[in-house]
């Protein structure tokens, strides 16, 4: 009888652990995960019983609000400016989950940063139920013009401060109302939602981080600073464009098979000859044009406050003569985002810097004190100063006589360079890249119209406009 008893008491201390066992890894392991689950409903109702921290523009324009419903669900957001800064702002939402800046800064807008005094504090004593709020680099007067310009052509456009990374515009198209991902009491919007999701144009997509294109002839500027860089050309070099080459027993011709005769490296930038870049590109070499390129930021995702797609150019040891021709105008396996065609036309303007692109200037709390502050952060030198300075001289030749006039501005000068990327069966994307004023440079600025045709007619007047009224003009 007494050793049946030590059994069970064996039996029932050894479930007895487990049980603890099994509490302490729940405790310890598993309650973030726990905690962290979109469909752990306590997670949801304990988060919106916070007050959201506000989204503001640098202009003080609210773009991301909480409302008190009275629901299970407390506060729920509300986007006064609806799709203007859709891509910027994204969507909280307890239904669909979170996107933009309500994902990335998610525990700074519910006042779960980073450990502070004041957070600490109101952890302890409960003494606040409203997060911190992010105050931004952009302008709602800009965006609004960015936008306008576009209209209901798919694309993109970004506009940055070229000396500091500050994003002043960030546009893309076709894009949606955010105010849709809020479910509140006697709103049911999950009809739209759907449409949304199923929509081939997908308005759901951000083109200026994740879009990869064709830069076609954009891309010029890279080659250019590259070649003149290490000195393979100079601004005088000559060349001969025949309309065509014979690469390795394949022919590529110039774009509308234009023929443009004994030119100069200069002049071959400002009438975008690709058979001249072609040429200087099998000069320069597979390693040298990968290298600068990389230096600009292609092959890695650009560190930035939402994701980023990388741009992409092929490694030297995949790109064969062909490949490296069509390379060195943009074409072939060459991909960018419209962010990174930005940061190219920007690292121009500053002197070939590569600054660190930024959304958020400031976190405050709850009280309009400073909690954290960014600003400019230097990533890369990619060409010198003396090379940026005469591809500015360069990209000035093409906007006063080139084939991107339709951005030239009464009184200000523009340097800048179209691309029309050539794309099979389709019509080709529209480019322009810009900064102004090119002797002192404030703004610079990336556009892309899908399948818009030629850059210079397409993208270059939408720049203009943004130009126009960053310069305030």
């Amino acid at each position: 009888m007494n050793k049946q008893i030590k059994v069970l008491l064996v039996v029932f201390l050894i479930c007895l652990l487990g049980i603890i066992a099994n509490l302490a890894w729940v405790q310890i392991f598993g309650a973030e995960k726990i905690q962290g689950n979109a469909y752990n409903k306590r997670r949801l109702v304990e988060e919106y019983a916070i007050q959201r921290g506000d989204i503001i523009t640098g202009d003080r324009q609210v773009l991301a609000s909480s409302v008190d419903t009275g629901t299970e669900y407390r506060w729920q957001r509300e986007y006064p400016l609806g799709s203007l800064f859709a891509d910027i702002t994204g969507y909280d939402s307890w239904r669909y989950g979170r996107a933009g800046l309500e994902a990335a800064f998610n525990k700074e807008l519910l006042g779960k940063g980073p450990e502070t005094l004041r957070s600490l504090g109101s952890r302890m004593l409960e003494s606040s139920k409203k997060g911190d709020s992010l105050v931004l680099t952009a302008d709602s007067k800009l965006q609004r013009t960015a936008a306008e310009a576009l209209g209901e052509r798919k694309g993109a456009v970004v506009a940055l401060d070229p000396k500091t990374g500050a994003v002043l515009a960030m546009v893309t198209s076709p894009t949606y109302d955010p105010n849709i991902a809020v479910a509140q009491k006697g709103q049911e919007t999950q009809a739209q939602w759907d449409a949304l999701n199923a929509d081939p144009n997908r308005p759901l997509f951000d083109r200026t981080t994740s879009g990869l294109y064709p830069p076609g002839s954009a891309f010029k500027v890279v080659v250019a600073g590259a070649a003149l860089e290490t000195g393979t050309v100079t601004p005088d070099s000559v060349f001969d464009c025949a309309g065509k080459l014979l690469v390795h027993g394949y022919t590529i011709y110039d774009f509308g098979k234009k023929t443009h005769g004994e030119l100069t490296f200069s002049q071959a930038l400002v009438l975008s000859c690709n058979i001249t870049f072609a040429q200087v590109g099998l000069k320069l070499g597979a390693s040298s044009l990968t290298h600068y390129a990389e230096a600009f930021g292609w092959n890695k995702p650009i560190p930035f406050n939402l994701p980023t797609e990388p741009s992409k150019i092929q490694s030297p040891s995949s790109m064969d003569p062909v490949a490296l021709a069509s390379a060195s105008f943009g074409q072939g396996q060459d991909l960018a985002t419209p962010l990174q065609m930005a940061q190219v036309a920007a690292a121009v303007a500053n002197g070939g810097v590569v600054m660190k692109p930024y959304l958020v200037n400031e976190i405050q709390d709850y009280n309009g004190k400073i909690m954290e502050q960014f600003g400019p952060k230097r990533l890369n030198q990619a060409i010198s100063k003396e090379t940026a300075d005469t591809l500015t001289d360069m990209m000035v030749k093409v906007v006063d006589a080139g084939t991107g006039t339709a951005a030239q501005i009464d009184g200000v000068s523009v340097a800048g360079k179209t691309g029309t990327a050539e794309v099979d069966g389709a019509d080709s994307h529209a480019w322009f890249i810009c900064f102004a004023p090119a002797d002192d440079p404030k703004v610079a600025v990336a556009v892309l119209v899908e399948n818009g045709g030629e850059g210079g007619k397409t993208a270059a007047p939408i720049a203009r406009k943004v130009l126009l009224e960053a310069l305030g003009l």
